[in-house]
């Protein structure tokens, strides 16, 4: 079985990738610690992380609590939706697959306005 049945990569602006995943495990297993963008030359414990993840319902159309809260809940899948800062590297590494950081595709309209970005 596939951990992971859909993922896309999108253009938020010039310096941020909006990375939606929807995940067969439930939202208190995803392994945040271990989702990451290797960079040659840089230490594992400085390279980049999911930032502002937001968890969504099953069709990506709501979320489904507050940007900083976790769903309540055993759901046995999870949507989910975070930010990575462009650098030049080309995969999000996660215990769940490598994945291209190469966007192009504009932010769906079912995620506008839903998500909410701010700036580090």
């Amino acid at each position: 079985m596939s951990f992971v049945t859909y993922y896309g990569c999108y253009d938020h602006n010039a310096e941020w990738y909006l990375i939606e995943l929807a995940l067969n495990v439930s939202a208190s297993e995803i392994l945040w610690e271990d989702m990451y963008v290797p960079e040659p030359g840089v230490k594992r414990e400085d390279q980049q992380a999911p930032y502002l993840e937001q968890y969504l319902n099953e069709d990506g159309t709501a979320k489904l609590c507050g940007t900083y809260e976790v769903p309540k809940g055993q759901s046995p899948s999870s949507r989910v939706a975070f930010f990575l800062y462009k650098v030049p590297a080309p995969t999000l590494s996660t215990p769940y697959g490598e994945f291209p950081l190469a966007a192009g595709e504009a932010v769906p309209r079912r995620l506008e306005g839903l998500i909410e970005f701010e700036e580090p």
